[in-house]
């Protein structure tokens, strides 16, 4: 035989064998694994990488309370204060998470949350909303007023005097609550103290938080445990929330972030008895994700998680601020804000707590649809595709009828500052649609990729075997297997004499 011939025959039998080796392979393992065991390897080249790196990334919408009632609730008139939202107020988001060591079993990266923050006039209530004037309570006359009862409750008297310049009520632009709320007596004791004299919400909440995780990654951790903490900041509890260790049991308290997630990566193959955790960085607790139904959403079938329940009883150590016992639906946060100052968390307009708002206000339309925190999370995957993450800062009012008139009448109040939604942006289309491939596609193609590998290793032996018959046809392999080798293969010809057509007529 020629070389050519050789290198034919030696071609087609490597490739039948190694059809023949994907075929055997495939009989021990089952694709969706396999793609999976592959995903959480977490290598640098995965196509997911760069959308993990620059995230979260999305739109921050907030809402404030402007007071339309603030002469007639001051002088007595009106019993509840009256209330108008106004918003959204939005901003674009885009964080990013920086690697710092890897191995073949955890991943160490910084988390910086905020990294691009930048303001959306035409995608807010109004191009020109921070310029907006508003009324709001004065927070924090109040929010002092609660911490002193609490510390120091003869400060009653000595309180008055010191606050006697203070407003109840503050107007000036949305700007302003935002972003350079400052009183003058909070920039005389930020000169004498830690205090912070700028208590704005965004200027304090949209500040670099130092987040340093260390996750599971890779098969032999397992894929269930993919992405679960390790430690954050190289602790496994919060750093906030370390001084309620002595006080309570591990179980009243949720801030052991071991095996909670940070949101932006889950397991692969989730089920709705799952168990799934979140480290919720601006309330310095690890909240547990609660399914609810299946969704579907951008072509892929998605399970939908509530990340507060209604009328939610919270944990032991976080059912109190400052000595006031929070309705349920509501939990504290004091030890995670500025100044340490008395705030609990809820779901925007009260949602879902049994605190009754309309004993002392007007105004607030609370629902399951505008104000539910929810992430939906797409299970084969475990890639999050929407979240709206939705909480509202309160101020916990205790009793305060030691204090002057203009105070006693926020007693047992619920003051709120205001509340964001944190919606996640779009996945970029490659991410998307290698979903769309890993969901509709891998979960499907096993027998027909083992069918294919057969028939392809059949064809590859068959064609060597013509080869080496010196380039026979299918026929005439069918022949010699059939009929036996006959060496030389001699076409038989029979012969029959011509007829002779011609016939002499002879024409008389």
């Amino acid at each position: 035989m020629k070389c050519v011939q050789w290198v034919k025959i030696v071609f087609c039998l490597i490739l039948a064998a190694l059809s023949v080796y994907l075929f055997v392979v495939s009989c021990g393992v089952e694709y969706p694994i396999l793609i999976a065991r592959e995903h959480v390897r977490f290598r640098q080249e995965m196509p997911t990488m760069d959308s993990w790196i620059n995230s979260p990334f999305g739109k921050l919408k907030n809402y404030v309370f402007n007071v339309t009632n603030a002469e007639e609730f001051r002088s007595g008139r009106d019993k509840r204060l009256k209330v108008q939202e106004i918003g959204p107020i939005v901003y674009k988001i885009v964080g990013f998470n920086d690697i710092l060591e890897r191995n073949a079993t955890n991943v160490k990266y910084s988390k910086h949350r905020y990294h691009s923050v930048e303001f959306l006039p035409e995608e807010s209530v109004a191009p020109d909303v921070l310029n907006w004037t508003i009324t709001s309570t004065n927070n924090v006359m109040l929010g002092a007023a609660t911490k002193l009862k609490h510390m120091a409750p003869l400060s009653a008297f000595g309180f008055d005097a010191t606050f006697m310049m203070e407003d109840m009520f503050i107007t000036d632009t949305i700007y302003y609550f935002l972003w350079e709320f400052t009183r003058p007596l909070l920039q005389a004791l930020s000169k004498m103290s830690n205090m912070r004299a700028n208590v704005a919400v965004l200027h304090n909440a949209l500040k670099d938080k130092e987040e340093i995780y260390t996750v599971n990654i890779g098969p032999e951790r397992g894929i269930e445990n993919f992405f679960r903490i390790e430690t954050l900041n190289d602790e496994v509890i919060i750093r906030e929330q370390l001084p309620h260790t002595k006080r309570y049991k591990p179980d009243q308290c949720p801030f052991n972030v071991t095996g909670a997630l940070d949101n932006s990566l889950y397991p692969p193959f989730i089920q709705p008895d799952t168990p799934l955790d979140i480290v919720a960085i601006e309330s310095c607790r690890v909240l547990p994700l609660t399914y609810q139904r299946q969704e579907r959403y951008n072509g892929l079938d998605a399970f939908r998680y509530t990340l507060l329940k209604v009328n939610q009883t919270p944990p032991a150590c976080l059912s109190t601020s400052y000595g006031i016992k929070l309705p349920d639906g509501m939990f504290d946060v004091s030890q995670c804000v500025i100044n340490d100052a008395p705030s609990a968390f809820s779901m925007p307009h009260f949602y879902g707590s049994g605190y009754n708002w309309s004993e002392h206000y007007e105004g607030y339309t609370p629902n399951a649809e505008d104000h539910e925190p929810y992430i939906l999370l797409e299970p084969v995957t475990g890639i999050p595709v929407m979240e709206r993450y939705r909480f509202q800062s309160n101020i916990p009012i205790p009793d305060l009828r030691w204090f002057s008139s203009k105070l006693t009448r926020f007693s047992h109040m619920m003051i709120p500052s205001f509340w964001y939604e944190f919606e996640m942006g779009q996945l970029p289309g490659f991410v998307t649609a290698l979903m769309w491939i890993n969901v509709n596609v891998v979960q499907h193609m096993q027998p027909y990729c083992m069918g294919l590998f057969l028939l392809v290793a059949m064809w590859s032996v068959l064609k060597a075997i013509r080869v080496a018959c010196g380039g026979i046809g299918y026929v005439g392999l069918f022949r010699k297997v059939c009929c036996g080798d006959m060496g030389t293969v001699t076409a038989l010809e029979t012969k029959f004499p011509a007829a002779n057509l011609s016939l002499a007529v002879a024409v008389k």
